[in-house]
């Protein structure tokens, strides 16, 4: 008989607890579904973005902070270090002859940040320094595919082979002694 009467004591607390959070909930937002007292209840809560007081700019960052990858084409020398290295493959590399037989023309590299774990592995890797963390750390898009960032200088075209070509042989002539 007292386990019927403390097991009906404990539902009834449960009940009572029950009750007493709804109520709660029911006396804070009471005032917002009817609107008393609204000019200090409804006050506006939505801020400027970016806010220029509050928010974080490039400037505000950490000096080691991570923000998207950028790669200086100019510098890279198409060693593929950083796509081999990356964990999650985001990075993809492509070569052709260039103008020289000892120059790598580095046609494809493509960052595609929506895979990128941000780890810095192809960062520390890159000989050349031209692979870097830059301080851009916004990057809303609607289309995932908006998140490969390109830095290749395309595919060699027949017209840049004769144009690279002509330029080797000016550079030859010009090295040529007349007598």
């Amino acid at each position: 008989m007292i386990s019927v009467f403390s097991g009906l004591a404990q539902y009834l607390k449960a009940v009572f607890r029950g009750l007493s959070s709804v109520l709660g909930s029911v006396k804070t937002s009471l005032p917002y579904l009817v609107g008393f007292k609204s000019g200090e209840l409804r006050k506006e809560v939505t801020e400027q973005y970016p806010d220029p007081v509050s928010s974080k700019t490039p400037e505000d960052l950490p000096a080691r902070s991570r923000g998207l990858l950028f790669n200086d084409i100019e510098r890279c020398t198409g060693c593929r270090d950083c796509e081999q290295i990356c964990p999650v493959k985001c990075i993809t590399v492509e070569n052709e002859k260039g103008p020289d037989s000892q120059k790598v023309w580095v046609s494809v590299f493509d960052i595609d940040s929506a895979r990128c774990t941000f780890c810095g592995l192809c960062v520390e890797v890159c000989q050349p320094q031209s692979l870097i963390h830059s301080h851009q750390f916004e990057s809303a898009v609607y289309a995932s595919t908006d998140l490969v960032a390109s830095f290749g200088r395309g595919r060699v075209t027949q017209e840049q082979r004769v144009k690279w070509a002509k330029a080797r042989q000016e550079e030859e002539h010009d090295g040529e002694v007349v007598l």
